[in-house]
Protein backbone atom coordinates (compact mmCIF):
# COMPACT_ATOMS: atom_id res chain seq x y z
CA UNK A 1 0.00 0.00 0.00
CA UNK A 2 1.66 3.17 -1.04
CA UNK A 3 1.26 6.51 -1.20
CA UNK A 4 1.87 7.06 -4.96
CA UNK A 5 1.63 3.53 -6.60
CA UNK A 6 0.40 0.00 -4.29
CA UNK A 7 1.69 -2.92 -5.57
CA UNK A 8 1.62 -6.81 -5.51
CA UNK A 9 4.34 -9.17 -5.64
CA UNK A 10 4.30 -12.94 -4.80
CA UNK A 11 7.45 -14.25 -2.32
CA UNK A 12 7.80 -17.57 -2.00
CA UNK A 13 10.95 -20.20 -2.83
CA UNK A 14 11.53 -18.24 -6.12
CA UNK A 15 12.92 -14.72 -5.74
CA UNK A 16 9.79 -12.08 -5.47
CA UNK A 17 8.45 -11.20 -8.45
CA UNK A 18 5.85 -8.41 -9.50
CA UNK A 19 2.32 -9.31 -10.38
CA UNK A 20 0.46 -7.09 -13.26
CA UNK A 21 -2.78 -5.58 -12.17
CA UNK A 22 -5.76 -4.95 -14.06
CA UNK A 23 -7.51 -1.70 -13.44
CA UNK A 24 -9.16 0.94 -15.82
CA UNK A 25 -6.98 2.84 -17.73
CA UNK A 26 -10.00 4.66 -19.86
CA UNK A 27 -13.10 4.55 -20.03
CA UNK A 28 -14.15 1.53 -20.60
CA UNK A 29 -10.88 0.47 -21.09
CA UNK A 30 -8.95 -2.37 -18.82
CA UNK A 31 -5.77 -3.51 -19.54
CA UNK A 32 -3.00 -4.42 -16.49
CA UNK A 33 -0.40 -2.44 -15.07
CA UNK A 34 3.10 -3.37 -13.18
CA UNK A 35 1.85 -1.09 -10.01
CA UNK A 36 -2.16 0.70 -9.32
CA UNK A 37 -1.34 4.24 -9.03
CA UNK A 38 -2.78 5.28 -5.37
CA UNK A 39 -5.59 7.48 -6.64
CA UNK A 40 -9.41 7.45 -5.72
CA UNK A 41 -11.72 9.64 -8.43
CA UNK A 42 -15.42 10.16 -7.13
CA UNK A 43 -17.29 10.73 -9.98
CA UNK A 44 -20.97 12.21 -10.26
CA UNK A 45 -22.46 10.31 -12.90
CA UNK A 46 -22.21 13.40 -15.97
CA UNK A 47 -18.47 13.12 -15.31
CA UNK A 48 -17.90 9.62 -15.28
CA UNK A 49 -20.97 6.99 -16.55
CA UNK A 50 -21.17 4.35 -14.12
CA UNK A 51 -20.93 1.69 -16.95
CA UNK A 52 -17.33 3.61 -17.90
CA UNK A 53 -16.12 1.97 -14.38
CA UNK A 54 -16.68 -1.43 -14.77
CA UNK A 55 -14.24 -3.82 -13.98
CA UNK A 56 -13.84 -7.52 -14.86
CA UNK A 57 -15.07 -8.36 -11.51
CA UNK A 58 -17.75 -5.91 -10.58
CA UNK A 59 -20.79 -4.37 -12.42
CA UNK A 60 -20.98 -0.48 -12.87
CA UNK A 61 -19.09 1.00 -10.02
CA UNK A 62 -19.22 5.01 -9.38
CA UNK A 63 -15.96 5.72 -8.41
CA UNK A 64 -12.61 4.17 -9.63
CA UNK A 65 -8.69 3.48 -8.36
CA UNK A 66 -5.45 3.29 -10.26
CA UNK A 67 -4.46 4.45 -13.86
CA UNK A 68 -7.84 6.07 -15.03
CA UNK A 69 -8.39 7.78 -11.59
CA UNK A 70 -4.94 9.23 -11.76
CA UNK A 71 -5.21 10.78 -15.10
CA UNK A 72 -9.10 12.05 -15.18
CA UNK A 73 -8.44 13.16 -11.50
CA UNK A 74 -6.34 15.37 -13.11
CA UNK A 75 -9.36 17.25 -15.03
CA UNK A 76 -11.87 16.70 -11.91
CA UNK A 77 -8.84 17.91 -8.68
CA UNK A 78 -12.30 18.68 -6.69
CA UNK A 79 -13.32 14.64 -6.94
CA UNK A 80 -10.00 12.93 -6.85
CA UNK A 81 -8.68 11.55 -3.46
CA UNK A 82 -4.84 11.28 -3.78
CA UNK A 83 -2.03 10.75 -0.93
CA UNK A 84 -4.58 8.73 0.98
CA UNK A 85 -1.78 7.26 2.93
CA UNK A 86 0.02 10.32 4.11
CA UNK A 87 -3.59 11.21 5.41
CA UNK A 88 -3.93 8.23 7.17
CA UNK A 89 -1.01 9.30 9.42
CA UNK A 90 -2.26 13.14 10.07
CA UNK A 91 -3.03 13.92 13.65
CA UNK A 92 -4.40 16.71 12.72
CA UNK A 93 -7.24 15.54 11.25
CA UNK A 94 -9.98 12.85 12.34
CA UNK A 95 -8.45 9.64 10.08
CA UNK A 96 -11.88 7.66 9.68
CA UNK A 97 -14.04 10.94 8.75
CA UNK A 98 -15.30 11.51 5.27
CA UNK A 99 -12.31 14.40 4.65
CA UNK A 100 -11.35 13.52 0.92
CA UNK A 101 -11.04 14.70 -1.27
CA UNK A 102 -9.66 17.23 0.98
CA UNK A 103 -11.16 20.28 -0.34
CA UNK A 104 -10.43 23.58 2.53
CA UNK A 105 -12.79 25.79 3.53
CA UNK A 106 -12.76 28.09 0.59
CA UNK A 107 -13.06 25.62 -2.21
CA UNK A 108 -16.03 24.24 0.32
CA UNK A 109 -17.95 27.76 -0.76
CA UNK A 110 -17.24 27.04 -4.42
CA UNK A 111 -20.48 25.59 -6.89
CA UNK A 112 -18.75 22.93 -8.37
CA UNK A 113 -17.27 21.82 -4.85
CA UNK A 114 -20.46 21.15 -3.80
CA UNK A 115 -21.99 17.73 -3.24
CA UNK A 116 -20.10 14.13 -4.22
CA UNK A 117 -18.76 11.18 -2.50
CA UNK A 118 -16.69 11.56 0.15
CA UNK A 119 -14.41 9.06 2.11
CA UNK A 120 -12.07 8.65 5.53
CA UNK A 121 -8.37 8.05 4.52
CA UNK A 122 -9.01 4.56 5.93
CA UNK A 123 -11.89 3.87 3.30
CA UNK A 124 -9.51 4.80 0.79
CA UNK A 125 -6.96 2.61 1.66
CA UNK A 126 -9.44 -0.27 2.08
CA UNK A 127 -10.36 0.57 -1.68
CA UNK A 128 -7.16 0.45 -2.89
CA UNK A 129 -6.46 -2.63 -0.82
CA UNK A 130 -10.08 -4.63 -2.18
CA UNK A 131 -8.75 -3.64 -5.59
CA UNK A 132 -5.68 -5.82 -5.44
CA UNK A 133 -7.79 -7.91 -3.89
CA UNK A 134 -9.96 -8.49 -6.56
CA UNK A 135 -7.38 -8.06 -9.07
CA UNK A 136 -5.49 -11.03 -7.87
CA UNK A 137 -8.29 -13.11 -7.42
CA UNK A 138 -10.14 -12.64 -10.72
CA UNK A 139 -5.99 -13.26 -12.62
CA UNK A 140 -5.66 -16.34 -9.82
CA UNK A 141 -9.46 -18.18 -9.62
CA UNK A 142 -7.31 -21.51 -8.02
CA UNK A 143 -5.22 -19.30 -5.70
CA UNK A 144 -7.71 -16.39 -4.54
CA UNK A 145 -6.11 -14.04 -1.68
CA UNK A 146 -8.05 -16.25 0.87
CA UNK A 147 -5.97 -18.75 1.13
CA UNK A 148 -2.70 -16.73 1.02
CA UNK A 149 -0.71 -15.08 3.36
CA UNK A 150 -0.60 -11.08 2.62
CA UNK A 151 1.08 -9.09 3.95
CA UNK A 152 1.01 -4.97 3.93
CA UNK A 153 3.61 -2.99 4.30
CA UNK A 154 3.55 0.44 6.02
CA UNK A 155 6.26 2.88 6.20
CA UNK A 156 8.70 3.00 9.75
CA UNK A 157 7.09 6.29 10.16
CA UNK A 158 4.01 5.79 10.91
CA UNK A 159 2.51 5.54 14.23
CA UNK A 160 0.70 3.21 16.10
CA UNK A 161 -2.83 5.00 15.26
CA UNK A 162 -1.59 4.82 11.27
CA UNK A 163 -0.44 1.32 11.69
CA UNK A 164 -3.71 0.29 13.47
CA UNK A 165 -5.54 1.96 11.13
CA UNK A 166 -3.46 0.04 7.87
CA UNK A 167 -5.19 -2.88 9.46
CA UNK A 168 -8.62 -1.93 9.60
CA UNK A 169 -8.22 -0.63 5.78
CA UNK A 170 -6.90 -4.38 5.77
CA UNK A 171 -10.14 -5.74 7.13
CA UNK A 172 -12.30 -3.45 5.17
CA UNK A 173 -10.59 -4.43 1.79
CA UNK A 174 -11.85 -8.34 2.81
CA UNK A 175 -8.46 -9.67 4.35
CA UNK A 176 -8.14 -11.08 7.79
Amino acid sequence: LGTTNSAIAIADDAPARPVNIQQIVGPGEIAERPTLPSFLLLPSELEVPAAQLQLPWSGPLKYAVGTFARERGAELPHRLVSSAKSWLCNPSIDRTSQVLPFRGAQRELDKEMEGGERVSPVNASARYLAHLRAAWDDANPDDPADEQEVLVTVPASFDPVARELTVVAAREAGFD
